[in-house]
This record gives structure tokens, C-alpha cells and sequence, in this order.
């Protein structure tokens, strides 16, 4: 019995994300005292872990960032406004939110990698900026959200832009569609921004988490789909929970934590 009720709770919160107690008691028509029971066990066997506090805390799957939030501010047909918290509208605000990484030390972030984690999110932040000006769907900007999971640190980065491949087509109309351009970016010195001589950031990003052990990247603009690294696989997995076409860039990266 204990193990079946286990097990429906896993498949709970693999639907529906972050789950309050309540709605796990609910769900099972069991005592709340018996759900907590079974969520400190669980806790313990390192399949789920807690977000919040009392009396506010829910429960979602470890390893998994939830990126619900971030699936609907990308998925709308229009907005008027972006969420504060996490969009930054402006090229300043980026640069002033990245400083805030370094309290990731405090969950296991090694030191040695800081400036990796800070460098390559600024890069990938500043990619949405550079190669949307003028070209946004409506609000500008990109969503930057830091998330710890599994003992893993995952940095998403997203905007409502026009997407690589116009973005590079204009000045490379050899580049045919989405799955080419994806990957042009970040295999090759290319850039959307001609005559300018740019084009390394993107492959100084793969290099980073190809190169860092538990690290990688996926990223998904238009439909295209490219992933690198150890964790690239589970990273492109995760967006598709989510996403398979995007209407603008997705960025997921990660690195593991001491």
C-alpha cells in the first residue's frame, strides 16, 4: 500500500508540477498526516524535493526545474507586459542581475566555476538583446530564471524575438531553416550582425559546458533543436516537456553542484 501510494504521488507531481499537501490529500482521500509521511520518505530517498516554507510549501519531482511560468509568458499570442521578477527589459538590467549568481556558492556552486556560470549567462542574455533590436513580437526583453534541482544549477534564458535563424538569414541567406541555423550558431563563426566581425559567443558557451564536468546546454528557436555536453540530453528533454517549437529562443544550461 505504501509503495502504491508512493507511486501515485510521483505520478502527480510529474503531471502537475509543483503540489501542495493539501492537494496530494485531496487527490488520495488520505489523512493529511499519511501524505507527510510519505513525503519525508520520499524526500529522503532523493526522489522529490521541497519548495517554500510552512504553511506554504509544494512538492515537485528532484531533478526537474519547472519552467510552467516560463512556458506561458513564451507561449501567449500577445502581451502588454512581462513579470518583473523575471524578464529583464533592458540590456542594464541584465548586467545588474547577473552579480546575483555568486549566491549560488552558498548551494555547492564551486567558486572555479563562477565566472563561467556568470560569463556565459551574460553572453546568452546579451544574444537577446543584440540580435532583436527592433524585431521583438511585442515586449522586449528576456526572461532569465536560476533554478537548483537535483543537485544541479539550471539557468534558463528566453526572449519573444524574432528567432536565430531570421535573425542570421538576413546576412547569410544560405542558412535555409531553423535546424540549420541553430546549428550554425553554435558550431561556426557566424553572426546576424554583418559587417560586424562577432559570431564566438555562442560557441564560447558550448565550449564552457561541453568542457565542464555535469555541465551542458540545449537551446530550441523556431523549430530547431541543438544540445551539447554531458547534461545536454536532459537539458533539450526538459524544454521539450514544455516546448517543441518556439517562437523566439529558449536557452536551458547547467552545471552540477559540490
Amino acid at each position: 500500500m505504501k509503495t502504491n501510494t508512493r507511486s501515485k504521488i510521483l505520478k502527480i507531481l510529474e503531471k502537475n508540477g509543483k503540489t501542495k499537501p493539501s492537494d496530494l490529500k485531496n487527490s488520495l482521500k488520505i489523512s493529511l498526516q499519511a501524505i507527510h509521511r510519505h513525503l519525508k520518505s520520499l524526500t529522503q530517498a532523493g526522489l522529490i524535493e521541497s519548495r517554500g516554507s510552512p504553511p506554504f510549501t509544494q512538492y515537485v519531482l528532484a531533478g526537474i526545474p519547472d519552467f510552467k511560468e516560463l512556458s506561458k509568458w513564451l507561449s501567449a499570442k500577445t502581451l502588454s507586459k512581462s513579470p518583473e521578477d523575471f524578464v529583464c527589459s533592458s540590456r542594464d538590467i541584465l548586467d545588474g542581475r547577473l552579480p546575483r549568481l555568486k549566491a549560488f556558492i552558498n548551494n555547492g556552486l564551486s567558486k572555479e566555476i563562477l565566472p563561467l556560470v556568470i560569463s556565459t549567462t551574460g553572453e546568452i542574455g546579451n544574444n537577446s538583446f543584440d540580435h532583436n533590436l527592433g524585431q521583438w513580437r511585442d515586449v522586449p526583453g528576456c526572461w532569465m530564471e536560476s533554478q537548483i534541482s537535483g543537485k544541479f544549477l539550471w539557468i534558463c534564458i528566453a526572449d519573444r524575438g524574432q528567432g536565430i535563424f531570421k535573425s542570421l538569414n538576413r546576412v547569410h541567406p544560405n542558412i535555409q531553416n531553423d535546424q540549420d541555423a541553430l546549428k550554425a550558431a553554435f558550431e561556426t563563426i557566424i553572426s546576424g550582425r554583418a559587417p560586424e566581425k562577432r559570431g564566438n559567443g555562442l560557441k564560447f558557451v558550448k565550449a564552457n559546458l561541453t568542457n565542464t564536468p555535469g555541465g551542458g546546454v540545449a537551446c530550441i528557436s523556431g523549430s530547431g533543436q541543438v544540445h551539447y555536453g554531458t547534461q545536454g540530453e536532459k537539458c533539450i528533454d526538459l524544454l521539450k516537456r514544455y516546448f517543441n517549437k518556439v517562437n523566439g529562443t529558449i536557452t536551458l544550461m547547467v552545471w552540477g553542484l559540490q
